[in-house]
């Protein structure tokens, strides 16, 4: 990387002062607009914008590592004050801006909001999407998938995210040409919230909260056409997913302010060369860990008895009928345990086969629970021997005795519905948001690719791990290899889903995928069963459809960052979802390549899979309201991985299934950050496990749990619809069979590839030092250069070792 980068102050006019970066003279970036203040409106109007005030520095003072800017500021005559900010300048790229915010005098019931803009200045200018806009997890690649120019999900270009949504604190946007990224973060961790007095529907409201917002908008008619954004309390615009899902209003606060009143907020302006987003995301999350320190969940039993109370659980909501049906069924509340519906479902949110691998394998399980387990094997496999492509009905209802081939997830319900049943009053309102799509779904009958082979990769797994097993098990495997040989399309890839005739099915395209993208969307997640069916076989064929499938992997999913569809269910306004599980997908596919075939270009991709899956993975303990149910049982939100994009803020236990992978990136990169993020992940996806966390039984785990508003005034999460309360804090009230596969998987594949759950014993393992989490932000040290005291010169730091504590944040 070159440095450096310069900060010079910039004279607008009189009392009118800002900043710009340059580099060998060229300027790069600017402070659009050093201080934004916004006041609720005036009018009484619901505005979550307010009324806006653009305020240049009055004064600049040069200081030893940086410089003081200040800026007074008059709203509305009767409220007064002063914005302090100092700017320090680090050797890295890193420039640092602590804001004083002093309230001299104030109007009844004042309320303000401050904000901070930064733009490119490139003396070529750029046009808005010229960059690529990333603010994980919440945005990734502008969430793009129809390459329209505006986010699939907001439908919108201007775009701001409250801190609780965001991993690191950050958002980014990156020049491909100029192979440079310009990021704007927070480096001070929020430290407060609670639930905004406000009532359903009200947009604008007061709040004393210490939760901001980061993001990016266009500049019109500007020769660079695109700002990033720092706001202080929170607003979301031009639209979000806080309120509703239909119309996706936007929202904000407002800082209740008096005379006297003070308050603080850090941030860090960066720029940084890189050769991909992917690599500017890593350099940009690695920077943040050295400043937000996370530190491992501590668990309160070992992680081996968190699995073996998870399969008991598992077992007790095993189910068997006369006709030969078995399977694990557990839908529930986990606050009472109680069945909402005996379903047995296949892949996504079931994962039988996985369970009852789990629980064969378990040196612990008795001699029930693997009788239990083996009728599971035998039933799925008895079904799927009847199809020639070796797969079967997504779903057996146990108490109708019948399959059925209806789409997981929120649409579940309609699987134990009966005819002629009112759907709305079992649903509620998702019911009538989604009714298109049901009644096309209702007269259609076939499987999703990702659940396919999930059971049949689990299955493949358990027959090599089995001294005698029966030949039907590699029967249905095979049938569903050859399959995928003959599906595979002309440029590596496979659809979504598959009809039980082995047809695409591509209607609804509001389900199944209205773009490219979308409806390929499941190609990565077969490629290490076909290289695993290569090597026991020996047909080079397998191994060709997966080099195929993982070149159309990269190139599409990854280096274009438009990885989606992982998750099968979407209430938004697009069908398929920017995930982790998809991306996590693309990363093993990569992944088992490259040990395949030892190809930098896969390990390549790999890397930056792993990278963006990394990106998911919370690095900070988001301030939860005090009456929270999480908040009185002591969460902790380090370590948590993101579902989607436009739930950003909601997490799940999911993540978990990445960490092996974590785990091996480290090994083959030298790179100790993946173990780093594998450790938060491992611990943080065991934490909320049993009844000390208000559940029904031990070894129990809610499926989702909420770290920020999500839909709170829409009617489909009303609160007497048993899925209600899921304001912040509170989980989603819903218990899956996919909960215990995946987390006793991933601890018991770690033992097995690399011989223990200690993580201190993993990084002798791999010759890495632990990494000082609780220090602070050093870089390589020469003596700091001394530069002209004119006022535009700059203040440029060359190289040094920096103590982040001269930014004078607020422990």
């Amino acid at each position: 990387m070159s440095y450096p980068f310069e900060l010079r102050p910039r004279m607008l006019g009189a009392d009118q002062h800002t900043f710009i970066w340059t580099k060998n003279g060229e300027p790069i970036l600017e402070v659009a607009a050093p201080v934004v203040v916004e006041s609720m409106a005036l009018d009484g109007s619901d505005c979550p914008d307010g009324d806006r005030t653009i305020q240049f520095y009055q004064e600049i003072e040069r200081q030893a590592n940086g410089f003081k800017a200040t800026s007074r500021f008059q709203i509305n005559i009767e409220t007064t004050g002063v914005v302090t900010d100092q700017w320090t300048v680090f050797s890295d790229g890193m420039f640092a801006v602590h804001r004083s915010v002093t309230v001299d005098s104030a109007a009844p019931n004042a309320g303000l909001r401050f904000g901070l803009h930064v733009q490119p200045a490139f003396p070529e200018g750029l046009d808005f999407n010229d960059l690529q806009y990333y603010a994980p997890n919440a945005c990734y690649n502008l969430n793009d998938l129809n390459e329209d120019g505006v986010c699939d999900y907001l439908d919108s270009r201007s775009l701001s995210y409250r801190d609780d949504r965001l991993n690191s604190l950050s958002v980014l946007a990156f020049h491909p040409q100029r192979k440079l990224a310009m990021s704007l973060s927070r480096i001070d961790i929020p430290k407060y919230d609670d639930q905004p007095l406000r009532s359903p529907g009200q947009r604008s409201f007061l709040q004393d909260t210490d939760i901001g917002a980061l993001g990016f908008q266009p500049s019109e008619h500007a020769a660079n056409g695109c700002v990033l954004t720092a706001y202080y309390p929170f607003v979301e615009r031009s639209r979000s997913n806080a309120l509703l899902a239909q119309s996706r209003p936007s929202w904000g606060a407002f800082r209740p302010v008096h005379a006297g009143d003070s308050f603080t907020v850090s941030y860090a302006v960066r720029l940084n060369h890189s050769d991909s987003p992917h690599s500017a995301l890593w350099t940009l999350m690695n920077k943040q860990m050295a400043i937000l320190r996370p530190t491992p969940v501590t668990l309160d039993r070992a992680p081996e008895e968190i699995s073996r109370l998870r399969l008991e659980a598992l077992s007790h909501y095993y189910m068997e009928d006369s006709a030969g049906g078995a399977g694990f069924v557990t839908n529930c509340h986990p606050q009472d345990g109680k069945q909402l519906g005996n379903i047995i479902q296949y892949g996504f949110t079931g994962q039988n086969i996985l369970n009852a691998a789990n629980l064969l394998r378990a040196r612990t399980s008795s001699a029930l629970d693997r009788q239990k387990a083996k009728k599971v094997v035998d039933f799925y496999v008895s079904c799927a021997l009847k199809s020639p492509f070796g797969f079967t009905y997504g779903l057996y209802d146990v108490d109708k005795q019948r399959h059925n081939s209806w789409w997981t997830g929120l649409l579940l319900p309609l699987a134990y519905a009966e005819p002629g049943q009112n759907l709305e009053s079992l649903m509620g309102p998702i019911y009538s948001h989604r009714q298109s799509i049901i009644d096309a779904l209702s007269r259609s009958h076939g499987v999703y690719t990702r659940c396919v082979l999930e059971e049949t990769e689990a299955l493949l797994a358990l027959y090599l791990s089995q001294e005698a097993p029966p030949a039907s098990w590699l029967q249905v495997v095979t049938s569903f290899g050859e399959f995928l040989l003959r599906a595979q399309e002309s440029d590596g890839s496979w659809r979504r889903a598959y009809s039980l005739e082995g047809q695409p099915m591509t209607e609804p395209e509001e389900w199944f995928g209205q773009t490219f993208y979308q409806q390929r969307s499941s190609t990565a997640t077969v490629v290490p069963l076909l290289l695993e069916l290569a090597r026991i076989t020996g047909k080079e064929v397998y191994r060709t459809a997966a080099i195929r499938a993982g070149r159309f992997v990269r190139t599409h999913f990854v280096d274009k960052v438009r990885h989606n569809g992982g998750i099968h269910d979407s209430i938004y306004a697009k069908p398929q979802l920017i995930d982790h599980e998809s991306i996590y997908f693309c990363c093993r596919a990569l992944l088992s390549l490259y040990e395949a075939t030892g190809s930098e270009y896969f390990r390549t991709g790999a890397v930056r899979a792993g990278q963006l899956s990394a990106s998911w993975i919370l690095l900070w303990d988001i301030p939860l309201p005090p009456n929270s149910t999480l908040a009185r049982h002591g969460f902790r939100s380090t370590g948590w991985a993101g579902c989607d994009t436009p739930g950003a803020g909601y997490v799940h236990p999911m993540g978990i299934i990445a960490t092996p992978d974590f785990l091996r990136l480290g090994q083959i990169t030298g790179d100790s950050a993946f173990l780093d993020i594998a450790e938060l992940t491992f611990m943080a996806c065991n934490e909320n496990v049993g009844r000390k966390w208000g559940y029904a039984m031990e070894g129990m785990q809610e499926e989702g749990l909420l770290l920020s508003p999500w839909l709170i005034d829409d009617p489909m999460f009303a609160a007497d619809t048993g899925f209600g309360g899921r304001s912040k804090g509170e989980g989603n009230k819903t218990c899956l069979p996919w909960i215990s596969a995946v987390t006793v998987w991933a601890g018991e594949e770690i033992k097995q590839r690399f011989g223990t759950l200690d993580f201190a014993e993993l990084r002798k393992q791999f010759a890495f030092a632990a990494r000082e989490m609780s220090g602070h932000h050093h870089v390589a040290s020469t003596d700091r250069e001394s530069t002209s005291s004119a006022d535009d010169a700059p203040v440029k730091v060359s190289a040094a070792s920096v103590d982040v504590k001269e930014i004078s944040v607020e422990a």
